[in-house]
């Protein structure tokens, strides 16, 4: 099992509409694990969707909601997405809000 995580960028979690978020991700048939917490005085919001298909779910995500024509530039501005392999060796950095980051595939 496969953790793929939408990780909201802390200055972004304020104005987030995280009801506005699981309304499009459960459109998807997906319910994600919420971890909504204060960290050293920096507030965190990570989606986690738990997944033996990885690279399935990333496809629909980045289409459905990264593609989308409004909402995908406003979420690919404020998130980054992750996915956490069996070893920290197959982590993967699949999407991230600054677009000079270096990002990752998943290994075939």
């Amino acid at each position: 099992m496969r953790c793929l995580s939408i990780q909201i960028k802390p200055d972004a979690v304020a104005e987030f509409d995280k009801d506005d978020f699981l309304k499009r991700v459960r459109g998807l048939g997906r319910s994600p694990e919420i971890d909504d917490f204060e960290e050293r005085n920096i507030r965190h919001l990570h989606f986690n969707f738990f997944t033996e298909l990885p690279e399935q779910l990333w496809q629909e995500i980045k289409e459905k909601l990264y593609g989308d024509n409004t909402y995908g530039s406003y979420l690919g501005s404020v998130s980054l997405v992750a996915c956490e392999g069996e070893s920290r060796a197959e982590d993967v950095l699949l999407h991230h809000f600054d677009p000079t980051e270096k990002l990752d595939r998943f290994s075939q």
